[in-house]
């Protein structure tokens, strides 16, 4: 056995509005010297965003670096002293330790066993959902640090899940987007030819991730345009902000072939469905990012740019 904390939650998933008694084991196999016991309780949403920087020497020859930044905003922060002293910035633990190896320094002296300690934890009501996603996430986890002075400390740590609100019952709305009238509502990537014009609409702007999507399009060309296959699939754009540089990943779908109609020569019409199955995060907003949905339904053109049209539609947790 070697010195540890184990930290022994009731349950792993937190209600909001609710305290959980957290209780808190620090084994000891040796004589050890502690300066202090702490535990911290942080809910933070975290944002990563990538970026590149130039430069150029004295002979002109241009260095391309690539950069993370990652930024927390914090949700929920519970700091306890379990025992001993309050902690010391860097500074006032080099002095302690140095006075510690002459026989001195601020601690105690805990002999082998076990001592029990216990922390409340809590969430708001208004907390958001634990997620991880490619540029963010919200965590919500309990630190136990044990300082020990001119020594290693000894830290653990426990995350905690805090589950999605369900929004059910919930009004949904028929929803549409036609090119060009909505071009930047739909995120539309345009044809080669200006003459085509699309629309699709949707039964409903809310969906859950076990239901299915069900709508109609139509594409309008005023010349012969040749279309191979036509797909549609669901498309999530991930938005992040750090430290003031902005990032995007795009979450895809499995596309799910709708139709082959060859040569599509003034109107053409379908109605499609679409399992809303995701395996990324659902329809999020923080400070500093959102998760946000679309159906997209791509037309498969030779010799020119595919083009593309969204609906947006919010997916939200099951009840």
């Amino acid at each position: 056995m070697v010195n540890e904390i184990r930290i022994q939650p009731p349950a792993t998933t937190l209600v909001r509005g609710q305290s959980m008694t957290v209780p808190i084991v620090l084994v000891v196999d040796k004589k050890l010297k502690v300066r202090g016991i702490h535990g911290k309780f942080l809910g933070a949403e975290e944002t990563k965003a990538v970026y590149t920087t130039t430069s150029t020497d004295s002979k002109g020859r241009v260095t391309t670096k690539k950069h993370t930044a990652v930024q927390q905003v914090e949700l929920v922060s519970q700091v306890h002293l379990l025992a001993g002293n309050e902690q010391k910035g860097f500074f006032g633990n080099m002095t302690d330790a140095m006075a510690t190896v002459f026989g001195g320094g601020k601690h105690d002296t805990l002999e082998p066993g076990e001592y029990p300690f216990e922390i409340e934890i809590s969430i708001p009501d208004e907390a958001p959902a634990t997620h991880v996603a490619q540029k963010s996430r919200v965590f919500y986890e309990l630190t136990v640090h044990v300082d020990v002075p001119a020594a290693f400390d000894l830290k653990a740590t426990q995350s905690f899940e805090v589950g999605s609100r369900s929004e059910i019952p919930y009004e949904t709305a028929p929803v549409r987007t036609r090119y060009p009238d909505d071009a930047g509502r739909g995120l539309f990537d345009s044809l080669v030819s200006p003459d085509a014009k699309l629309e699709m609409a949707l039964i409903a702007d809310k969906y859950q991730p076990h239901e299915l999507i069900e709508g109609i399009f139509t594409i309008e060309s005023t010349k012969p345009m040749n279309c191979r296959r036509i797909r549609a699939q669901l498309i999530g754009i991930e938005s992040s902000e750090a430290n003031g540089h902005k990032d995007t990943h795009v979450h895809v779908g499995v596309p799910h072939d709708l139709s082959s109609p060859g040569s599509i020569s003034s109107n053409y019409t379908q109605e499609f469905s679409l399992p809303a199955a995701i395996t990324a995060p659902l329809s999020a907003i923080g400070r500093l990012f959102s998760i946000d949905w679309f159906v997209q339904i791509e037309l498969d053109v030779p010799w020119a740019k595919d083009p593309k049209i969204r609906v947006p539609i919010q997916l939200l947790p099951s009840p």
